[in-house]
């Protein structure tokens, strides 16, 4: 239920205040209302009573109404004021309605009271809701202002048609200008821009306004006192119904930090790729040097069998080399060309074993994948060991043979084959229970793989391994664990 309107009423004579009352009660308004007609009780009641309306007398004996409009526009500003007067000449209503006054009745004519009331109250709601409104611009210009600030991020808008440019205070925080100073044109912008950078801007906001479509751009600025700073440029063109341009609105963000943040990370990871190349390239001539003392030992050998132990051992060093010179040589350090590092490694292990390369013929069916260092160390082994095998005892007697090397992928796993059309394993070894160093190794790398591994003999000898990329582990554990 709405509250009944009050009604402060500053008259001497009651009868006057009891006409306006019933004229009131009339419309069907509902109120109560005080009639006041000194000073002391006019404050009191301003204070205590808090009315909506103010209806007054222009003169009483000891107080008049501009008075008690001035005293009212200092302690009620937003209430109605309406003047109710027998008499007023034209000059104290132009003079009243200059102090401030909302409106003024005749006593002759009260009927009018209610309209004037009513549309007083109705500008007060109106007045009401444009102070909320202006409070919540203000607000959001307020959040807006300090949110640029927190950014360090400036707007402007520039006019196509007067060709001048608005800006606001952390534009030319940025870019320490004076405001006055600043000549707010576009020509005045260009000429911050650093030359070298000024015809992409240029180029890009022409762009923008030809094909009606956003535009970004990151450039350099000479501030007055001669420092350089690096803005990102982000904007947009405003076009009327028809499509014609009208403004561009923009906003200019200081990034100066960013970039040499980001030029010190791109240093720090040349540095490192660098290091990693070079850690690579010392892993593969460390291990090719195990291998040249291997070969050289084996010459002092006179077992043969001791004799074919080191030539495998150093088979399975340079085997790990090759992966590491293939690293070094690579764009990316994390990553081997798995093809590449197949092809390379079955034409050292026909160069190795010093076989004639027409008779065995190399049928590689790899797909170009990239295999991290964690993988293709145990996957590389895997391969010289069952091709290893695959030269030593497939094709006896210099018999005319093919190894086929197939590696395929789908979008969960690798499958590996290494095939011979050789004499295949003779049907009294079980492989699952022998215990050769060779077979002991495939098990131990497949197991490392987290794969599975089948072994057909139907056609001379054919491994089919499946396993999936391993992740990184980390070396270093926490808290020694």
């Amino acid at each position: 239920m709405e509250e009944d309107l009050k009604i402060l009423i500053l008259e001497d004579v009651p009868f006057d205040a009891e006409l306006i009352n019933r004229e009131l009660e009339r419309s069907g308004m509902k109120f109560s209302s005080i009639r006041v007609e000194e000073e002391e009780d006019y404050l009191r009641e301003l204070k205590s009573f808090k009315p909506d309306v103010i209806l007054a007398d222009h003169s009483l004996p000891h107080f008049d109404g501009i008075s008690a409009l001035k005293i009212a526009k200092v302690k009620s500003p937003d209430v109605p004021f309406i003047f109710v007067s027998g008499k007023m000449g034209e000059d104290f209503a132009i003079e009243a309605l200059k102090c401030g006054a909302t409106d003024y009745v005749l006593k002759g004519s009260l009927s009018k009271i209610v309209h004037a009331v009513n549309r007083a109250l109705e500008e007060v709601k109106e007045h009401s809701k444009r102070k909320l409104a202006e409070e919540a611009l203000r607000n959001s210009h307020r959040q807006l202002m300090e949110a640029q600030k927190i950014g360090h991020i400036g707007s402007w808008e520039w006019d196509l048609e007067t060709l001048e440019m608005s800006c606001s205070d952390e534009f030319y925080n940025i870019m320490k200008l004076d405001p006055i100073v600043f000549g707010k044109s576009y020509e005045a912008m260009m000429d911050i821009i650093h030359p070298e950078d000024r015809p992409s801007v240029q180029k890009s906001i022409n762009h923008a306004i030809k094909e009606l479509k956003p535009f970004s751009n990151d450039y350099r600025i000479i501030r007055p006192d001669g420092s350089i700073r690096t803005l990102s440029s982000k904007g947009e063109v405003i076009t009327d119904s028809s499509g014609k341009p009208l403004r561009i609105v923009g906003t200019e963000q200081d990034i100066t930090e960013q970039k040499i943040a980001e030029e010190k990370i791109k240093s720090s990871l040349k540095e490192k790729e660098i290091l990693l190349q070079e850690i690579h390239h010392r892993v593969k001539n460390n291990l090719q040097v195990i291998s040249s003392l291997l070969r050289l030992q084996s010459r002092y050998i006179k077992d043969q069998e001791a004799i074919d132990i080191f030539k495998e051992t150093q088979n399975r060093v340079r085997s790990i080399a090759i992966l590491h010179e293939k690293l070094y040589q690579s764009d990316d350090l994390a990553k081997i060309k798995f093809d590449e590092y197949v092809r390379i490694l079955a034409e050292d292990l026909l160069y190795f074993y010093e076989l004639d390369k027409g008779n065995i013929k190399m049928d590689i069916d790899v797909e170009d994948v990239s295999l991290n260092i964690e993988t293709a160390i145990p996957c590389g082994l895997l391969i010289d060991e069952m091709v290893a095998n695959s030269l030593k005892y497939a094709f006896p007697d210099e018999r005319i043979g093919e190894i086929k090397i197939e590696l395929h992928s789908d979008e969960n796993s690798f499958n590996l084959m290494v095939s011979d059309n050789g004499v295949g394993i003779p049907n009294n070894i079980d492989t699952e229970k022998s215990d050769t160093f060779g077979m002991q190794l495939i098990k131990y790398l497949t197991k490392q793989l987290k794969g599975t591994m089948e072994l057909d003999k139907s056609n001379g000898t054919k491994y089919n391994l499946i396993f999936n990329e391993l992740e990184y582990k980390d070396r270093v554990k926490s808290n020694g664990k």
